[in-house]
């Protein structure tokens, strides 16, 4: 009788256990969710790797962004790009990384990074390529997804269309006896990680540059100018933490008011030298 007792005894504590211990889990597993549904990635950049300007099918680049909450909910990558010519039209490739699996994200404390490719059916086709603009999100183990980043590429050897971006209305004088002339560029509202390039008569005289609030100068040649009209055009490469991206413009201390480009639309400033 007493040994009964003691099995019954023993059953009951070890039931009792085993469902504490499916209790805790659970929880664990709701807290885990629960912060998932928080995730949030920010802050979006690139590095090229291989693009079609040096006669190849494909562009590759390392793709790379901060997070926030633990990085046990970012289990895969998803992309949503567009291809583009100069022109702004969109054009087609013949494959792209839809997803990235964790194993294939490298994470480095609360940074993340990954490759992106693209390929093309041939080269006249990759020769069509101008700039990407690719939307990526991440998700947890049970699909819960985080917030969507975009970012623009460009190729090495990107050009900009005259139809491709918007003229500001408030133009800058340079008289041709000046050998340089400066630009200024800052975040004129939260430092959040956005990113912009400049392009100038054929060239992208800045590229894939931060802005702070304190603000960068640069020095650049007027020879860089033709005599006459010069459109010096801006565009956003990505949209830091609290969107959109906020860059301001000055040149030779001249500010330039409702300066607002975009990803796929730029703005310039109409340079008279």
């Amino acid at each position: 009788m007493n040994r009964a007792k003691h099995i019954v005894g023993f059953l009951l504590i070890t039931i009792t256990a085993m469902l504490n211990a499916c209790t805790d889990k659970d929880l664990d597993i709701d807290v885990s969710q629960d912060d998932c549904k928080r995730f949030k990635i920010e802050t979006p950049s690139y590095s090229r790797i291989e693009d079609p300007c040096s006669n190849s099918l494909r562009y590759r680049a390392q793709i790379r962004f901060d997070f926030k909450r633990t990085a046990d909910c970012l289990q895969q990558v998803n992309n949503y790009p567009k291809f583009y010519r100069s022109d702004n039209q969109e054009i087609s490739a013949l494959s792209f990384t839809a997803t990235v699996e964790r194993s294939l994200v490298n994470i480095n404390d609360n940074s993340a990074s990954y490759i992106f490719q693209a390929e093309f059916a041939d080269q006249t086709a990759a020769n069509q390529l101008n700039h990407i603009i690719l939307d990526f999100d991440t998700q947890d183990e049970v699909g819960s997804k985080s917030n969507e980043l975009q970012i623009r590429m460009n190729t090495a050897c990107s050009t900009v269309d005259p139809g491709s971006y918007d003229v500001n209305n408030n133009e800058v004088n340079i008289p041709p006896s000046q050998t340089f002339f400066i630009i200024r560029l800052w975040d004129n509202a939260a430092e959040d990680g956005d990113i912009v390039s400049v392009y100038l008569n054929g060239q992208w005289i800045i590229e894939n540059h931060t802005l702070t609030k304190a603000g960068t100068e640069f020095n650049i040649s007027t020879s860089l100018l033709n005599p006459g009209a010069n459109d010096l055009v801006l565009f956003a490469l990505n949209e830091g933490t609290s969107g959109p991206n906020t860059v301001s413009i000055a040149i030779n201390g001249q500010e330039i008011p409702n300066f607002k480009p975009g990803l796929l639309t730029g703005e310039a400033v109409r340079i008279n030298f």
